[in-house]
């Protein structure tokens, strides 16, 4: 099997297990700017399902508010204490970016699920987005520009198309079925080098004196609710942390994975590396003939290498 099936089959592999997973998941668009950073405006979060006797303070969950009569309307907000009264449970909800916590008790029959993942902007491509200007802009770069780059690649090939050069490359593909892959060591190497010298330091705080002094916000993530405080430059970190790293990734994706589990982060330059590695695979891969020309009689016939 060649090393571009195994790839593309390890990427596959990887995939299967979230795709059920994914059919489970609600998505709703992000429209105030009240859990910023761990989520922005123009966000999708995805919403899974809970039984609201499994909700626990710190969990991000979108409910319905008590005094809202529109049932489509969501918030979604962090459980900041739960309160029981006469058998039923209702949360306390703070937003990340609010000063205060919410002015109501939420009842658990409001809690729709939890926020599981987000992903960034893509709610700017929604009738959610009220800039019309913004949403066209974005649709330009990300649909119609790609778009117009497919069809002016294959127009030429539809315009001058023509039997005798169909046939060519019908014999050009049976000479590439006999080619081999061939790892190229030194660019693997190369690769992999420096995309993890590029995200160690990209990832890696400057904290001096308990000061952020460098040119990035760093991500502090400790024990508590919530369990992260992001540091712009020039601020101060108050009290104590587990793990600092830049923040260039979003901070729900970070949080998550301290959530699931701490090492992973301390590993995410590697991974990171590993992940550009693969996907750069046509800088290290390469395809040559397999097969060598020898003389037989006056005469040059190809065999396989």
């Amino acid at each position: 099997m060649k090393i571009r099936s195994i790839i593309l089959l390890v990427i596959i592999l990887l995939l299967l297990p979230v795709i059920p997973y994914l059919t489970r998941l609600t998505p709703m668009v992000v429209l105030s700017g009240s859990m910023i950073p761990y989520f922005n405006p123009g966000d999708i979060v995805l919403l899974e399902k809970t039984d609201p006797a499994q909700v626990e303070v710190g969990d991000v969950v979108a409910f319905h508010p008590p005094n809202s009569k529109d049932e489509t309307t969501f918030v979604t907000h962090r459980v900041v204490d739960i309160v029981e009264e006469n058998g039923t449970r209702y949360f306390k909800t703070k937003g990340d970016n609010n000063g205060d916590e919410d002015p109501f008790l939420v009842p658990q029959e409001n809690v729709y699920g939890k926020a599981v993942f987000s992903i960034p902007k893509l709610g700017f491509l929604t009738r959610h987005n009220p800039d019309k200007r913004a949403r066209f802009l974005f649709y330009l770069f990300t649909i119609l520009v790609p778009g117009m780059a497919v069809v002016l690649t294959e127009l030429p090939k539809i315009l001058h198309y023509s039997p005798k050069l169909d046939r060519q490359l019908i014999r050009l593909s049976l000479v590439r079925a006999r080619s081999r892959e061939v790892v190229l060591f030194p660019r693997l190497g190369g690769v992999f080098l420096v995309s993890l010298i590029f995200f160690t330091l990209l990832l890696s705080p400057s904290i001096e004196d308990g000061r952020n002094t460098g040119r990035l916000p760093v991500l502090v993530l400790r024990r508590g609710v919530p369990d992260y405080e992001l540091i712009r430059p020039g601020e101060e970190l108050v009290g104590d942390y587990d793990y600092a790293v830049n923040s260039v990734l979003p901070v729900m994706w970070v949080v998550r994975l301290y959530e699931v589990n701490p090492f992973i982060l301390r590993g995410l330059n590697l991974i990171l590396s590993l992940a550009i590695t693969i996907l750069a695979f046509p800088l290290w891969l390469k395809e040559e003939p397999n097969f060598r020309i020898v003389r037989r009689r006056n005469k040059y016939v190809t065999r396989r290498a």
